[in-house]
């Protein structure tokens, strides 16, 4: 097994309108982790909240971060807008806020329109 088969997670497909969706949870991480290093589940799952809790904080105080070969995560500010409650057709103002986007690295793109494998065996 390599070093970065660890990456390979057990993953919960479900079909939905014929498109495949996998959620990547804490656990499966952790759990990846703690196979591929020995470590017990404890630290692992710390492990995983840590490097979470630092890419959160990087993201609020930087405004983006870059992952090579992954992607970036950035905040993007949206402006006040009217709304409606499609229930009671009430309009609303919508405050500003920020959301956090992900833009994916061009590599990434490259190797899943080129179907490469996404990490070496």
């Amino acid at each position: 097994m390599s070093k970065f088969s660890f990456w390979y997670v057990e993953m919960n497909f479900r079909e939905e309108k014929n498109t495949r969706q996998a959620t990547i949870t804490r656990e499966h991480l952790a759990r990846a982790i703690k196979r591929e290093t020995g470590i017990n589940m404890n630290r692992s799952s710390k492990m995983v909240d840590q490097i979470i809790s630092y890419l959160i904080k990087n993201i609020k105080a930087q405004n983006e971060v870059a992952l090579r070969m992954f992607g970036s995560f950035y905040i993007k500010d949206k402006k006040e807008r009217m709304g409606r409650n499609p229930k009671t057709m009430v309009e609303t103002v919508i405050p500003a806020r920020k959301v956090v986007k992900f833009r994916i690295a061009s590599s990434l793109k490259k190797r899943i329109n080129d179907n490469i494998h996404l990490i070496p065996d």
